[in-house]
Formats: C-alpha cells, sequence, structure tokens
C-alpha cells in the first residue's frame, strides 16, 4: 500500500494498493487477450468511443481538479485548464482515429506498392508526478486512436486522478460490450516501472520523466527491441534582447519558472537579458517575484503553491543554497505562507540568482522547483552559446520585437520547442519532444501516428506472368 499526502499540508489523503507481481501478470494476460480485440474495432468506432470518454471527462473537470490541486499542491486555475486539456486530448484523437492512412507508391514494373499503419499492441505509458491526469489522457487517447492497448504506471506519489481517469475509460469501453484489458492504471513504485518496461510482452514504451530515469527506461526497453519515446527534463534558457516589451517579457518569465510550482520539464529556469536592458529588467523581476503570494492552492489570489513531497521541497532547498555557494546573488524572494494549518506543507520560496558560476549544479541539472539563475549577454551570438550551455534541448523562449531576429533565434536554437514573446504554450495539435538529454521522439499532432504505429509494406504483382526476381537488388 502507498500512502498518498497533500503537500499543502503534509496530511494523508488515502492510501493505494500498489500491483504486485502477480498482479502485473494478470494485466499482461488481459492486455494480451484484449489486443486484436480492440485492433479490430473499426476506427471510426474507436474514435466515437474516445470521443465519449472525453465528454464524461468534461462533466467531472471541478471534481478532477480539485482532486490534483489536494494530491499534486497546484493552483486550481492550473488543474482545471489541465483536466480542459485532457478531455481535449481524448477529443482530439478520437478525431483522429479514422484519419490514419498509408500511401499508394508508383514503383516501376507490374505492381501495386502500398503501405499500412500498423498498432504496436500493448503500450507502456509512465508518467511523473507533476501532471497526472493529463499526462494520463496524453498517454492512453492516441495509444487507443491507433488501435493499441494502454497499461499506464502513474508516479507513487500522485496516481489518484489517473486512476480516476482509467475508471472513466473502463466505463465507457464496458458500456461498448469490450474487454477491461484495453486500458489499466497501475500503482506503484519503481519496482514495478522497471518491471512493465522491462518485460517482453510490453511492445513499445512513451515514457516521461527525468533524465536518469528516462536512459535506463530506454536500455530496458532496447533489451527486448521495443521501441521507446522519452519526453525527458529541461534546462530551459529565456533570452530576453533589449528590444522586447519587456513587461510582457518579465510576466512571461516568472510564469516560465513559477508556473506548475515550478515543477514542470519546459521550466524556463535560465534567464539571459541583454546587457543595454539588464539592469532595469533585473529591477523590474525582484520586484515582481517579491510580490508572488505563496500559499494555499485552493484559495483564490494564490499565485504559487507547494513543491509535491518533502523530498522535492529539500531538494529545491539544496539547489538555491548551493547556487549561492557558487557565487550567485540573491535578488529576490518570495515570502512563505505563515498560516498554522498550512505549517505542514512542503514550501520553497520562489528565488531569483544572478551571476552563477555556469558550472554550478544550478545551471547544468534540473533543479525541478520555482529557481530561477540569471545573467547577461551581449549579442545574438552570445544569447544562442549561452543558450546551448546545457546537455538539455527541450524548449527556449526569445523576446524580442524583431521578426527577423525572432526567425533567426528560432532557427539557430537546438530545442524541441520555441516560444517567441510568449511560453508555456501548449496543444494537442503541435508536436511535442526534446533534444540531447531530453529525450527523443514526438508526441502530439501528426506525428503520434509516427509514434504509436509501425509502417507495413505490400507489393502486389498486377501481372502474374512478371518472374519472381524482377527488380531485385
Amino acid at each position: 500500500m502507498s500512502l498518498i499526502r497533500s503537500p499543502i499540508t503534509g496530511d494523508a489523503i488515502r492510501e493505494v494498493a500498489d500491483v504486485t507481481p502477480a498482479g502485473l501478470d494478470d494485466a499482461f494476460d488481459a492486455a494480451r487477450a484484449a489486443a486484436p480485440v480492440w485492433r479490430a474495432v473499426p476506427p471510426t468506432e474507436r474514435g466515437r468511443l474516445l470521443v465519449e470518454v472525453g465528454r464524461r471527462m468534461r462533466a467531472r473537470i471541478d471534481e478532477v481538479a480539485e482532486l490534483e490541486t489536494l494530491n499534486t499542491g497546484k493552483l486550481v486555475a492550473d488543474t482545471r485548464r489541465e483536466a480542459e486539456r485532457a478531455a481535449g486530448c481524448f477529443e482530439y484523437y478520437g478525431g483522429y482515429a479514422d484519419k490514419v492512412v498509408g500511401s499508394v507508391i508508383p514503383v516501376p514494373g507490374p505492381f501495386h506498392t502500398y503501405t499500412l499503419r500498423e498498432p504496436y499492441g500493448v503500450v507502456a505509458g509512465i508518467i511523473p508526478w507533476n501532471v497526472p491526469y493529463f499526462f494520463a489522457a496524453k498517454k492512453i487517447a492516441p495509444a487507443l486512436a491507433f488501435g493499441n492497448v494502454s497499461l499506464l504506471k502513474p508516479a507513487q506519489e500522485t496516481p489518484l486522478t489517473a486512476l480516476l481517469l482509467g475508471e472513466i475509460v473502463a466505463e465507457v469501453l464496458a458500456g461498448a460490450g469490450l474487454p477491461g484489458g484495453i486500458v489499466q492504471v497501475l500503482a506503484g513504485g519503481g519496482e514495478l516501472g522497471r518491471a512493465l518496461v522491462s518485460d517482453p510482452r510490453t511492445d513499445m514504451v512513451v515514457f516521461t520523466g527525468s533524465a536518469r530515469t528516462g536512459a535506463a527506461v530506454g536500455s530496458a526497453a532496447a533489451a527486448h527491441f521495443a521501441p521507446a519515446a522519452l519526453e525527458l527534463g529541461g534546462k530551459s534558457p529565456q533570452l530576453v534582447f533589449a528590444d522586447a516589451d519587456l513587461d510582457a517579457a518579465v510576466a512571461g518569465v516568472v510564469e516560465g519558472i513559477v508556473g506548475s510550482c515550478g515543477q514542470m520539464c519546459i521550466a524556463g529556469s535560465r534567464l539571459y537579458v541583454q546587457a543595454a536592458v539588464y539592469p532595469q529588467f533585473l529591477d523590474r523581476l525582484a520586484d515582481r517575484v517579491r510580490g508572488l503570494r505563496v500559499g494555499d492552492p485552493r484559495m483564490a489570489g494564490t499565485q504559487v503553491g507547494p513543491q509535491v513531497t518533502q523530498a522535492q521541497a529539500d531538494k529545491t532547498g539544496e539547489y538555491i543554497a548551493r547556487g549561492q555557494a557558487d557565487g550567485g546573488r540573491l535578488i529576490a524572494q518570495a515570502e512563505l505562507p505563515t498560516a498554522p494549518e498550512l505549517a505542514g506543507g512542503y514550501w520553497v520560496p520562489p528565488t531569483v540568482l544572478a551571476d552563477v558560476d555556469p558550472k554550478s549544479p544550478l545551471l547544468q541539472e534540473e533543479v525541478f522547483g520555482p529557481v530561477l539563475a540569471v545573467d547577461r549577454f551581449t549579442d545574438e551570438v552570445d544569447a544562442v552559446e549561452l543558450a546551448h550551455r546545457t546537455r538539455f534541448g527541450l524548449a527556449a523562449g526569445v523576446w524580442t520585437g524583431d521578426p527577423g531576429r525572432a526567425h533567426r533565434m528560432a532557427a539557430a536554437l537546438r530545442v524541441g520547442t520555441v516560444w517567441v514573446n510568449t511560453y508555456r504554450i501548449l496543444s494537442d495539435l503541435v508536436p511535442f519532444g526534446g533534444v540531447g538529454h531530453s529525450g527523443y521522439g514526438r508526441e502530439g499532432g501528426a506525428d503520434a501516428v509516427g509514434l504509436y504505429t509501425w509502417t507495413k509494406s505490400v507489393w502486389l504483382a498486377t501481372d502474374p506472368g512478371v518472374p519472381s526476381t524482377y527488380g531485385k537488388g
């Protein structure tokens, strides 16, 4: 059993039964039995069922948002938006289910040659603790849309909304007379995740989490030749040029580091400001951070909630201390809540440090907390060089009033996503993923078809008299 605690107060919420090795065997048996049944469901009908899941998810948005906030400590405004996105994810892929097509290839000779897109079969999805409900939807919906079945393991700390989503999907599928093994949400810790990924009954793995765990996941999947997509961490730079709208940039930079309590892979944790506006930008940034209201994420007016676990709060605090030890100047910190009922919560102050040693772990490792490191740059070349001083390549922000510069920077930055004069905007219509230590593979948009299916080529001779050796190499 896992005891689930709320990061807002530290109080226990619920106990959740962890899946045993025998339970995992049962889950695989059910998934393997259900896979051919689900694959045989016509794509249009699969799509209709996914849209119905989305409809039922929308009817429970308030319930999901409250539970997600209680379990993760995130603002209700955030968890409500994520619940809406999760429902939209099922609706989007429901509409996409019957739009997957192959192609006819005009090869030389008397042949009709074409391709088919085939589902992998049993897809294992593993998600982190920061956005459990939406990430569960993001893993399950496209897998189902394109004919796979799904085994999903949420993080041990935040399984509650993923389990709820599993119940919603199961209700819809059962109502259609389909077997229960099509979608299964499996609660447990690291041992369960390792067993799920390394089992040869898993045909494909889609993982979101840290780079260290992602490397292990990719290796375990490769050992039995299962393809894997890894959406890993980031150390994303925000680049503010002197010609930018500085007020908009300050707002975007702050949202990019304290949104989701700083616990997001796309956090803009490194800020570089052009030297000509560096002092004034730093002053505006410091004022904004000092004024942030940290507290109960269920209350109106709260802007930043707690870290999701005490261990994560301790880790973030250690990075702040290390950054200062590595020469960083404390520019600003927000005040922590003082209400007695929040005394047991996992609180860390949003913090800005300037002039940190570039080799410091604060600038090289993913903190996953509301900690921003700031420095200056001179020109575009310098900005790109600073942006690339990391092994990660997930995202970047560019703030400028020059359209030409915007396009030059977008082309020069080696990251999966570039935001210009905005930040932290995502859509299921747009591919998402990283390079380097931020992983490989793309979820979202048309790229999801290539992720969750493989290509089969078919050759049909239109002239039976053609020798079988025609065109052979």
